[in-house]
């Protein structure tokens, strides 16, 4: 290693030390490079814009006269733009009395867009509004520190108004611009550094958000003050190595997908920003488990797109944009391939679309894929019949922790579609555990986190709640097989029950037939527990209530209860045991029942369910 840099010091290699023996990441050997204060700004390109590139500017305004795809997302673009010159600028509002976040995004939208629009027409009315925005936000009188995530998102904002239209401010409101980024964003950042523990000590999205926010704003008034500069980027870059080493090894998104798309974003935001700034982003893209990670929302997309959406995830169609950045830095035909399939299937395009466009791989035939993934720590495993758009079945289980941040106590729950319809699912997020600081809840009070709110064990309710979980729990994939005519995955969840149960599903997908999950259950005492399976499909039982016949949107399938032969299913609402917590303003979950097998007074069961396609017989 050359005198230009420096390997990760004691303090950092202790914390990921730590970090693996907790099990929260996997230590590979990376070419990552800190670099030293003295060293780190000698490659700074002294132009403006240097936050993109104007043979990108030009790439870009080629692209939209070549490609018909291209073309449709800047006229969205430039149509947006158009309409933001009669906005009023954003004003400073915690709507929820805590956060600033949807106006420093509402910025960074208009930034973009107006800022691109200037770009590649040269026109003055987008510069214009563009400032109207810069002075409303610069004035306010912080960029809440307090919730970083919307300081950073600002500094994000206002570095990109400075650098992208650097040529057309006068010398006054480019000192405005920079005061505004080191007195509200890189000032409050260098607070954070200065203690042992904070975003930059983890290993979540916030790190790789509040990290590339506040380096992008450094990065734009970098010769103005080149000490501060200098701090911040080696503790950003060092700092980081966190989070991107818990995709290792196989580039699994504990956090859920939602989150994978909101951290790696600005993992490459600040990837980006380095080496359009830079020439380098100092070995950050090459560590491995990054570079595999744009798999996790390629395989956790059902049969039309649509997000397994387990932990605090959205229920909306998987892509995102940094897929084709991907698809460029790693020349990886299956990244870009999968961006280009959805917007070609109708997911909402954005600018950054176009500004990491990606139009090689266009035609990638998915059936080059695996149909089956184990993503290791993240402990998910997807499995399916084929990569065609709504045909067959497609399903994804969950182990891993209910500890980590966003996460549910969902291990060993499942989600199934088949033919293009979702016949269990799963709520994802409720928007009122993100207001707890007004509602006063706990983050297990609420039926969409807890056990019962998902598609998994629930045991002895009366004690402990009727989730019967510890929170240090975790559910391990101890066996994965992938065949060319079936699947099968075992999942130990009995660490995830105190002491009082050895919890094992076996799942087995025998492709275009059936999906069977097997439940060996067996208790320290006699128990009650409950099996549940939650569905929006209409529910008819049949056979002695040992069959349950599904119908939603035209199609039918059926789940037959294969052991014990004293079982039966039950059709329950979807809503708290008479046990748990009731919470009057937690989400409704209208539209949704859900199968339940309950058994009192058990300490050892077998249970097998058997999910088919109905075919009329």
């Amino acid at each position: 290693m050359n005198g230009h840099y420096r390997s990760t010091d004691t303090g950092l290699i202790w914390i990921l030390l730590l970090m693996v023996a907790l099990g929260q990441v996997a230590v590979a050997q990376t070419t990552v490079q800190i670099p030293t204060k003295d060293e780190v700004l000698n490659t700074l390109k002294a132009q403006h814009p240097r936050l993109i590139s104007l043979e990108r500017v030009e790439e870009i305004a080629q692209l939209i006269q070549e490609d018909e795809l291209a073309r449709k997302i800047w006229k969205s673009n430039l149509e947006l733009a158009e309409e933001l010159l009669d906005e009023q600028p954003v004003i400073y509002e915690k709507r929820d009395g805590r956060r600033l976040l949807s106006v420093s995004r509402a910025a960074l939208g208009r930034m973009r867009s107006l800022g691109l629009c200037y770009l590649i027409l040269g026109e003055e009315k987008y510069a214009e509004r563009a400032w109207q925005e810069l002075e409303a936000v610069t004035s306010f009188s912080d960029w809440n520190p307090a919730h970083f995530l919307d300081c950073a998102e600002m500094t994000h904002a206002v570095a990109i108004g400075y650098d992208w239209l650097y040529d057309y401010w006068n010398a006054e409101q480019r000192k405005i611009l920079e005061d505004a980024i080191l007195k509200k964003g890189l000032t409050p950042a260098l607070e954070v550094y200065r203690r042992e523990v904070g975003w930059h000590t983890g290993n979540i999205n916030w790190n790789q958000v509040c990290n590339g926010g506040i380096s992008i704003g450094a990065l734009a008034i970098a010769e103005h003050i080149p000490d501060v500069a200098s701090t911040i980027l080696c503790t950003a870059v060092e700092s980081i190595l966190l989070p991107m080493k818990a995709y290792e090894p196989d580039g699994g998104g504990y956090e859920g997908p939602t989150y994978w798309d909101y951290g790696s974003r600005y993992n490459v935001f600040f990837m980006d920003a380095l080496d359009q700034s830079l020439g380098t982003d100092f070995g950050l893209s090459t560590m491995e488990g990054f570079r595999r990670s744009g798999d996790f929302q390629i395989h956790l997309s059902a049969t039309d797109l649509l997000c397994f959406n387990f932990s605090d995830s959205d229920l909306k169609a998987m892509s995102t944009a940094q897929h084709f950045w991907m698809g460029r830095k790693y020349d990886e035909p299956r990244y870009s391939g999968f961006r280009h399939m959805a917007l070609t299937r109708g997911v909402e395009a954005n600018i950054l679309d176009l500004l990491w466009f990606d139009e090689r791989f266009h035609d990638f035939d998915f059936n080059e894929l695996s149909l089956d993934k184990h993503f290791r720590v993240a402990e998910i495993i997807t499995m399916r019949d084929s990569w065609d758009g709504g045909k067959g079945f497609a399903v994804a289980m969950k182990g891993g922790s209910s500890t980590r941040v966003h996460s549910h106590m969902d291990l060993g729950s499942f989600i199934l579609e088949c033919n293009g319809v979702r016949w269990f699912t799963d709520f994802g997020k409720d928007a009122q555990t993100y207001q707890r600081h007004i509602n006063k809840a706990g983050r297990w009070d609420f039926y969409r986190t807890r056990a019962e709110g998902h598609n998994t064990l629930v045991i002895n309710p009366e004690f402990r709640g009727s989730q019967k979980r510890t929170e240090e729990g975790i559910a391990e994939f101890v066996k994965f097989e992938s065949g060319k005519e079936s699947a099968m995955a075992v999942l130990d969840v009995s660490k995830a029950y105190y002491d009082d149960v050895v919890f094992k599903r076996t799942f087995t997908l025998t492709r275009g037939k059936e999906f069977r999950i097997a439940d060996e259950i067996q208790c320290k005492e006699p128990s009650e527990l409950f099996l549940f399976y939650h569905t929006e499909a209409d529910v008819e039982l049949a056979s002695g209530s040992r069959q349950a016949m599904l119908k939603q949107d035209g199609k039918s399938m059926v789940v037959n209860l294969v052991k014990p032969l004293g079982a039966r299913f039950e059709v329950v609402p979807a809503e708290p045991l008479p046990e748990s917590p009731i919470l009057p303003f937690q989400e409704e979950n209208e539209g949704t029942q859900k199968l339940s097998i309950h058994f009192i007074d058990v300490e050892a069961v077998d249970i097998e369910i058997a999910i088919e396609v109905y075919n009329g017989n």
